[in-house]
């Protein structure tokens, strides 16, 4: 195990920390997270309510959501076709750059791995090319190691993030048996026990499903980063969806979305786009408070622990290992 560990930092090229300093490090993290967790459950109040979502449950397939399957033939840009080893209840995707070795690796030794004997998550990363040879050569020998990416022959570009979103629900309808998909991001923090817990519960419904922060009736901007012209979208609102960051779909929604890929061409917003699939469909969005937005939450901060969180953005580094072992000593 010490060396792989010790092969994999050398993998990420991190030639300015050894491994006994990180280790220090975290033991520091450790201590300073077990106080901040304590004092925070002392005097934290929470500022939403922690019942559960009201969910429909009238969503039925409008399309033949198996027949695509006949072809061997991808529908998508999708390239791998790895299987999935056994059978989960959580198939997590997590989208992630070329570069971003370090990044795979701290999910990988946080909340990315289920160590029971029988796993009941597994996952998975999402990938497209790059033009960089050398970090080309170096996910060669990452896969290798860790065998979990899921590879597609488009080029990595910002806004082609719909891409991923279409070539991930492919790979996950064709060639995975699960019950619930997690699509997050690299850069959150998953509670994935107590996102088991909750999927796990009664009320929680088995198909139909398309959960995470909600932006209702969201307005179409016309300015800023996430503007579109027009001729993109003549609208003066999107459907619902849910924040791109990490939202959960049941398995009979990603298999329905997949041929809808050729009536809702890709659209620059992928987060917009998973809403405009699940409208076609039929399919609500629901909202859970679980789902910790700081962007959007400003009585969050970055890195703020936050009680009964599901899914954190903006979680990365000293960050995400902090908020792992918050969460893990509860």
């Amino acid at each position: 195990m010490h060396r792989k560990l010790k092969y994999g930092i050398v993998l990420l090229q991190w030639k300015t920390m050894s491994l006994t300093r990180r280790q220090l490090h975290l033991f520091g993290l450790i201590a300073c997270s077990l106080i901040t967790t304590f004092v925070t459950c002392l005097v934290y109040t929470p500022s939403y309510s922690t019942a559960s979502p009201t969910f429909s449950r009238n969503f039925i397939p409008r399309h033949d959501c198996k027949s695509w399957k006949a072809s061997s033939q991808h529908r998508t840009s999708l390239i791998t076709r790895t299987t999935c080893e056994g059978k989960y209840f959580l198939l997590i995707l997590v989208s992630s750059a070329p570069a971003n070795f370090e990044r795979r690796y701290l999910i990988r030794q946080t909340w990315g791995v289920d160590n029971n004997i029988v796993p009941q998550w597994k996952t998975y990363f999402l990938l497209g090319q790059t033009r960089n040879q050398a970090h080309s050569d170096l996910l060669k020998k990452e896969n290798s190691i860790y065998g979990d990416m899921i590879r597609a022959d488009y080029y990595e570009h910002y806004w082609n993030q719909t891409l991923k979103i279409q070539m991930a629900f492919e790979w996950a309808a064709r060639y995975c048996n699960f019950s619930y998909l997690l699509k997050a991001d690299d850069d959150v923090f998953v509670n994935s026990r107590r996102l088991l817990d909750v999927l796990q519960l009664k009320t929680t419904p088995k198909k139909g499903l398309y959960m995470g922060k909600l932006h209702h009736n969201p307005g179409v901007q016309r300015d800023g980063k996430w503007r579109v012209s027009y001729e993109e979208y003549n609208g003066t609102h999107y459907p619902d969806f849910c924040s791109g960051a990490g939202f959960v779909m049941s398995y009979d929604v990603v298999e329905s979305v997949v041929p809808l890929f050729d009536v809702i061409k890709p659209y620059r917003l992928d987060d917009v786009y998973v809403g405009m699939l699940a409208e076609k469909l039929g399919v609500r969005a629901v909202d859970h408070k679980g789902f910790v937005m700081p962007f959007i939450n400003v009585l969050h901060h970055k890195c703020n622990f936050v009680p009964n969180t599901l899914l954190q953005h903006q979680a990365i580094g000293e960050c995400l290992i902090r908020l792992f072992m918050n969460h893990k000593e509860i």
